[in-house]
């Protein structure tokens, strides 16, 4: 962008900031060519068209244009550009495909993003492996195997060619298992909840087999 790019978007912005709707306007459909260099730069090979790219992006370039009190000093163009990208982040990790991972796993997984916040506040650290495996009651080895579950719930490639070979991550159940005595204990609801899980999948066969659709 040239100086006379530069002056012609402060003066954009300035009027935005005066409360000019038809500069948000403008701003909107000058942001359109920081969609468009986003998606080039960063997610040519994401594997998603580029019409549904455009629409995540220009989410993003909305909010920016909406809020941009919330820069903070940043240049606009960076600021939404940031907005940009994490929109079609979020959209790719909404939309790919993911590792299977258990419902209880991901309930455990919270359980334990709840725990590390609590004790972050209450010592001003963030835990170790074994103040976490005290306050949740869980083996050191067990928190290992629920971490395994966060990685896989959290991650995605922004490739397609590396999501075709991205590892699914191999949990042993066996391992997670209560650190102290317990009157009900974790590896006992582990057993409960996956044998829900496995005949909640075969309720939903036996609909299916049941109650074929009708055919065209």
């Amino acid at each position: 962008m040239n100086s006379q790019d530069d002056a012609s978007l402060n003066e954009i912005l300035a009027r935005v900031t005066a409360g000019d709707k038809s500069a948000r306007r403008e701003l909107l459909a000058w942001g359109r060519q920081w969609v468009e260099t986003v998606i080039t730069s960063a997610f040519a090979h994401s594997g998603f068209t580029h019409d549904e790219l455009f629409h995540a992006g220009y989410l993003g370039l909305l909010n920016a244009v909406y809020n941009i009190h919330l820069a903070h000093g940043k240049e606009f163009s960076e600021y939404a550009k940031n907005l940009i990208t994490g929109e079609i982040r979020q959209y790719i990790r909404d939309h790919a495909h993911q590792a299977y991972i258990p419902r209880f796993l991901e309930d455990l997984n919270r359980q334990l993003e709840m725990a590390e916040a609590r004790l972050l506040r209450e010592t001003g650290h963030l835990p170790t492996l074994s103040e976490l495996a005290n306050v949740v009651n869980i083996t050191e080895e067990g928190i290992t195997e629920i971490f395994k579950a966060r990685e896989a719930i959290n991650y995605v490639s922004l490739s397609a060619e590396k999501r075709a070979t991205d590892p699914t991550p191999k949990i042993d159940l066996a391992k997670i298992k209560s650190k102290r005595p317990d009157p009900f204990p974790i590896q006992y609801r582990i057993r409960i909840a996956s044998a829900l899980e496995k005949l909640s999948s075969l309720q939903s066969l036996l609909a299916q087999s049941l109650f074929p659709p009708a055919n065209k």
